[in-house]
């Protein structure tokens, strides 16, 4: 029975893992579609930050404080956790950015 147990949560564990993997792709799929280079948040400058629409000075240091408390972005789509960003800010923004 225990083995069943560990077994089902190890199943449930990868699916997750396969998810989270098939997002990645999606988002490098994206930028990969794009003309324009994109923005690595997780090595950009302010003021790089500060050419994306919709972000400014202020919007930028709460990226940067973000990434250097909790270290780097995963995927694109984690910048919706800073403070005061937008699930549609991110949208507009999403294929100018990525993560490496």
């Amino acid at each position: 029975m225990l083995a069943a147990l560990l077994l089902a949560a190890c199943h449930r564990s990868k699916e997750w893992t396969d998810a989270s993997a098939a997002a990645n792709r999606n988002d490098a799929a994206v930028n990969a579609t794009s003309n324009q280079p994109c923005v690595n948040l997780n090595r950009a400058s302010a003021e790089e930050l500060i050419k994306l629409p919709g972000i400014g000075e202020v919007m930028s240091r709460r990226i940067i404080d973000y990434r250097e408390q909790h270290g780097p972005f995963r995927r694109p789509a984690e910048i919706i956790i800073v403070e005061g960003f937008s699930e549609k800010k991110y949208r507009a923004i999403a294929d100018l950015i990525c993560v490496e």
